[in-house]
Protein backbone atom coordinates (compact mmCIF):
# COMPACT_ATOMS: atom_id res chain seq x y z
CA UNK A 1 0.00 0.00 0.00
CA UNK A 2 1.10 3.45 -0.87
CA UNK A 3 2.06 5.18 2.54
CA UNK A 4 1.48 8.84 1.12
CA UNK A 5 -2.12 7.41 0.05
CA UNK A 6 -2.75 6.26 3.71
CA UNK A 7 -1.67 9.16 5.36
CA UNK A 8 -3.35 11.98 3.07
CA UNK A 9 -6.85 9.45 4.00
CA UNK A 10 -6.14 9.64 7.58
CA UNK A 11 -5.38 12.96 7.68
CA UNK A 12 -8.53 14.24 5.35
CA UNK A 13 -10.31 11.86 7.75
CA UNK A 14 -9.09 13.49 11.01
CA UNK A 15 -10.13 16.61 9.44
CA UNK A 16 -13.45 15.86 8.98
CA UNK A 17 -13.41 14.66 12.79
CA UNK A 18 -14.77 11.01 12.36
CA UNK A 19 -14.41 8.83 15.32
CA UNK A 20 -11.77 7.01 16.21
CA UNK A 21 -13.72 3.86 14.91
CA UNK A 22 -14.44 5.03 11.81
CA UNK A 23 -10.32 5.74 11.23
CA UNK A 24 -9.62 2.48 12.56
CA UNK A 25 -12.13 0.76 9.92
CA UNK A 26 -10.66 2.58 7.67
CA UNK A 27 -6.95 2.11 7.81
CA UNK A 28 -8.02 -1.47 8.20
CA UNK A 29 -10.08 -1.84 4.57
CA UNK A 30 -7.00 -0.01 3.33
CA UNK A 31 -4.47 -2.19 5.02
CA UNK A 32 -6.86 -5.27 4.73
CA UNK A 33 -6.58 -5.73 8.75
CA UNK A 34 -9.79 -7.64 9.92
CA UNK A 35 -8.86 -5.89 13.77
CA UNK A 36 -10.09 -2.76 12.71
CA UNK A 37 -13.74 -2.99 14.67
CA UNK A 38 -11.80 -2.82 18.31
CA UNK A 39 -11.49 1.14 17.90
CA UNK A 40 -8.63 1.63 20.44
CA UNK A 41 -5.61 3.82 20.06
CA UNK A 42 -3.35 1.01 20.30
CA UNK A 43 -5.46 -0.34 16.87
CA UNK A 44 -5.38 2.71 14.77
CA UNK A 45 -1.71 2.98 15.70
CA UNK A 46 -0.53 -0.89 15.09
CA UNK A 47 -2.18 -0.55 11.86
CA UNK A 48 -0.49 2.55 10.74
CA UNK A 49 2.96 1.52 11.55
CA UNK A 50 2.54 -1.75 10.01
CA UNK A 51 1.34 -0.25 7.15
CA UNK A 52 4.17 2.81 7.17
CA UNK A 53 7.10 0.34 7.81
CA UNK A 54 6.69 -2.24 4.96
CA UNK A 55 9.90 -3.54 3.70
CA UNK A 56 11.12 -2.78 0.75
CA UNK A 57 10.85 -5.43 -2.19
CA UNK A 58 13.93 -7.72 -2.06
CA UNK A 59 16.84 -6.82 -5.26
CA UNK A 60 16.26 -9.19 -8.76
CA UNK A 61 19.57 -11.53 -9.04
CA UNK A 62 21.61 -9.54 -10.96
CA UNK A 63 23.13 -11.73 -13.48
CA UNK A 64 26.52 -9.82 -14.15
CA UNK A 65 27.52 -10.81 -11.43
CA UNK A 66 30.38 -13.27 -11.29
CA UNK A 67 29.23 -17.11 -9.95
CA UNK A 68 31.17 -18.64 -7.08
CA UNK A 69 34.37 -19.63 -7.77
CA UNK A 70 33.54 -23.55 -8.93
CA UNK A 71 30.77 -22.39 -10.82
CA UNK A 72 33.27 -19.81 -12.45
CA UNK A 73 35.86 -22.77 -13.53
CA UNK A 74 32.65 -24.75 -15.32
CA UNK A 75 31.74 -21.98 -17.17
CA UNK A 76 35.03 -20.94 -18.37
CA UNK A 77 35.70 -24.43 -19.15
CA UNK A 78 32.61 -24.48 -21.40
CA UNK A 79 33.73 -20.55 -23.06
CA UNK A 80 37.27 -22.47 -24.07
CA UNK A 81 35.65 -25.46 -25.66
CA UNK A 82 33.33 -23.56 -27.66
CA UNK A 83 36.42 -21.22 -28.89
CA UNK A 84 38.91 -24.05 -29.18
CA UNK A 85 35.53 -25.92 -30.71
CA UNK A 86 34.84 -23.19 -33.72
CA UNK A 87 38.96 -22.69 -34.34
CA UNK A 88 39.27 -26.51 -34.88
CA UNK A 89 36.09 -26.34 -37.39
CA UNK A 90 37.38 -22.92 -39.11
CA UNK A 91 40.94 -24.84 -39.78
CA UNK A 92 39.37 -28.24 -40.83
CA UNK A 93 36.74 -26.16 -43.35
CA UNK A 94 40.29 -24.26 -45.22
CA UNK A 95 41.62 -27.84 -44.94
CA UNK A 96 38.39 -29.38 -46.95
CA UNK A 97 37.87 -27.01 -49.01
CA UNK A 98 41.35 -26.41 -50.40
CA UNK A 99 41.39 -30.31 -50.59
CA UNK A 100 38.31 -31.00 -52.44
CA UNK A 101 39.17 -27.26 -54.56
CA UNK A 102 36.15 -25.68 -53.42
CA UNK A 103 36.33 -22.64 -55.59
CA UNK A 104 32.24 -21.21 -55.12
CA UNK A 105 32.67 -20.62 -51.27
CA UNK A 106 35.50 -19.30 -49.11
CA UNK A 107 36.63 -20.49 -45.77
CA UNK A 108 36.11 -17.09 -43.82
CA UNK A 109 32.85 -16.67 -45.04
CA UNK A 110 32.01 -20.17 -43.72
CA UNK A 111 34.41 -18.99 -40.35
CA UNK A 112 31.92 -15.64 -40.19
CA UNK A 113 28.53 -18.26 -40.66
CA UNK A 114 30.10 -20.31 -37.75
CA UNK A 115 30.30 -17.37 -35.73
CA UNK A 116 27.11 -15.46 -35.90
CA UNK A 117 25.12 -19.43 -35.49
CA UNK A 118 27.25 -20.03 -32.28
CA UNK A 119 26.76 -16.28 -31.21
CA UNK A 120 22.92 -16.26 -31.80
CA UNK A 121 22.85 -19.94 -29.91
CA UNK A 122 24.89 -18.15 -26.79
CA UNK A 123 22.70 -15.06 -26.93
CA UNK A 124 19.40 -16.92 -26.16
CA UNK A 125 20.62 -20.09 -24.14
CA UNK A 126 22.75 -19.06 -21.40
CA UNK A 127 23.80 -16.56 -18.76
CA UNK A 128 26.03 -12.97 -19.00
CA UNK A 129 28.53 -14.77 -17.75
CA UNK A 130 29.79 -17.07 -21.23
CA UNK A 131 28.40 -14.36 -22.67
CA UNK A 132 31.37 -11.90 -21.22
CA UNK A 133 33.78 -14.68 -21.29
CA UNK A 134 32.92 -15.38 -25.39
CA UNK A 135 32.82 -11.91 -26.40
CA UNK A 136 35.11 -10.45 -29.04
CA UNK A 137 38.01 -8.74 -27.47
CA UNK A 138 39.22 -5.94 -30.05
CA UNK A 139 43.02 -5.75 -27.85
CA UNK A 140 43.58 -9.19 -28.54
CA UNK A 141 42.83 -9.53 -32.01
CA UNK A 142 45.05 -6.16 -32.67
CA UNK A 143 47.69 -7.12 -30.22
CA UNK A 144 47.80 -10.79 -31.12
CA UNK A 145 46.23 -12.19 -34.20
CA UNK A 146 46.53 -9.18 -36.42
CA UNK A 147 50.03 -8.58 -36.17
CA UNK A 148 51.34 -11.76 -37.39
CA UNK A 149 48.66 -11.37 -40.51
CA UNK A 150 50.36 -8.35 -41.47
CA UNK A 151 53.98 -9.62 -40.87
CA UNK A 152 53.19 -12.54 -42.81
CA UNK A 153 51.69 -10.32 -45.86
CA UNK A 154 55.04 -8.01 -45.37
CA UNK A 155 57.35 -10.46 -45.42
CA UNK A 156 55.78 -12.02 -48.51
CA UNK A 157 55.10 -8.69 -50.38
CA UNK A 158 57.42 -7.76 -53.25
CA UNK A 159 59.10 -4.18 -51.94
CA UNK A 160 59.80 -3.18 -55.20
CA UNK A 161 56.38 -3.34 -56.73
CA UNK A 162 54.95 -1.85 -53.42
CA UNK A 163 57.42 1.10 -54.28
CA UNK A 164 56.70 1.25 -58.02
CA UNK A 165 53.30 1.95 -57.24
CA UNK A 166 53.66 4.55 -54.25
CA UNK A 167 51.65 7.12 -55.63
CA UNK A 168 48.48 4.97 -56.28
CA UNK A 169 49.20 3.58 -52.74
CA UNK A 170 49.51 7.39 -51.09
CA UNK A 171 46.38 8.40 -53.63
CA UNK A 172 44.28 5.36 -52.34
CA UNK A 173 45.41 5.76 -48.29
CA UNK A 174 44.74 9.56 -47.75
CA UNK A 175 42.88 11.03 -49.98
CA UNK A 176 40.57 7.89 -50.91
CA UNK A 177 39.95 7.53 -47.39
CA UNK A 178 39.53 11.25 -46.68
CA UNK A 179 36.54 11.62 -49.69
CA UNK A 180 34.96 8.18 -48.25
CA UNK A 181 35.02 9.36 -44.79
CA UNK A 182 33.19 12.98 -45.91
CA UNK A 183 30.81 11.01 -48.12
CA UNK A 184 29.90 8.21 -45.58
CA UNK A 185 29.47 11.19 -42.79
CA UNK A 186 27.48 12.91 -44.79
CA UNK A 187 24.91 10.35 -45.48
CA UNK A 188 24.96 9.23 -42.28
CA UNK A 189 23.75 12.81 -41.19
CA UNK A 190 21.19 12.73 -43.99
CA UNK A 191 19.77 9.60 -42.60
CA UNK A 192 19.88 11.10 -39.21
CA UNK A 193 17.70 14.10 -40.44
CA UNK A 194 15.04 11.78 -41.55
CA UNK A 195 14.16 10.15 -37.71
CA UNK A 196 13.38 6.90 -38.71
CA UNK A 197 15.43 5.73 -36.10
CA UNK A 198 15.76 8.41 -34.09
CA UNK A 199 19.49 8.77 -34.04
CA UNK A 200 20.68 12.30 -33.14
CA UNK A 201 24.03 12.11 -34.52
CA UNK A 202 25.27 15.47 -34.83
CA UNK A 203 27.73 16.02 -38.08
CA UNK A 204 31.16 15.19 -36.15
CA UNK A 205 29.78 12.00 -35.25
CA UNK A 206 28.41 11.33 -38.49
CA UNK A 207 32.38 12.30 -39.90
CA UNK A 208 33.44 9.83 -36.93
CA UNK A 209 31.62 7.26 -37.73
CA UNK A 210 32.41 7.60 -41.27
CA UNK A 211 36.16 7.63 -40.71
CA UNK A 212 35.89 4.27 -38.88
CA UNK A 213 33.65 2.69 -41.80
CA UNK A 214 36.75 3.79 -44.31
CA UNK A 215 39.76 3.17 -42.38
CA UNK A 216 39.32 -1.01 -42.28
CA UNK A 217 41.69 -3.53 -42.80
CA UNK A 218 41.28 -5.93 -46.13
CA UNK A 219 43.15 -8.58 -44.07
CA UNK A 220 39.88 -11.04 -45.47
CA UNK A 221 40.83 -9.68 -49.02
CA UNK A 222 44.28 -10.09 -48.72
CA UNK A 223 43.54 -13.34 -47.76
CA UNK A 224 41.46 -14.31 -51.21
CA UNK A 225 43.80 -12.56 -53.16
CA UNK A 226 46.85 -14.36 -52.18
CA UNK A 227 45.01 -17.48 -52.50
CA UNK A 228 43.60 -17.10 -55.61
CA UNK A 229 47.32 -15.64 -57.42
CA UNK A 230 46.02 -12.27 -58.68
CA UNK A 231 47.76 -9.53 -59.72
CA UNK A 232 50.67 -8.63 -57.85
CA UNK A 233 50.21 -4.87 -58.82
CA UNK A 234 46.77 -5.30 -57.32
CA UNK A 235 47.73 -6.98 -54.23
CA UNK A 236 50.36 -4.32 -53.28
CA UNK A 237 47.99 -1.41 -54.09
CA UNK A 238 45.72 -3.08 -51.50
CA UNK A 239 48.26 -4.26 -48.82
CA UNK A 240 50.18 -0.60 -49.23
CA UNK A 241 47.10 1.49 -48.73
CA UNK A 242 46.01 -0.62 -45.74
CA UNK A 243 49.40 -0.21 -43.96
CA UNK A 244 49.37 3.47 -44.81
CA UNK A 245 46.39 3.63 -43.99
CA UNK A 246 46.42 2.42 -40.36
Amino acid sequence: MDVSTVAATVLSAAAGQESLSSLAELVGSLTGSTAASEATPETVYELLVTTTTTSPPEDEPDDTEEPPPEDEEKVSSQALLILVSLLIAALLTSYYLQRWKIRTVHETVLSIFAGMVVGLVLRFSTGSYIKRIVTFDHTIFFNMLLPPIILNCGYNLQKTSVARNIPSVLTFAFIGTAISAVVIGVLVQIYSFTGIESIGFSFLDSLILGTILSATDPVTILAVFEQLRVDPKLFSIIFGETVFND
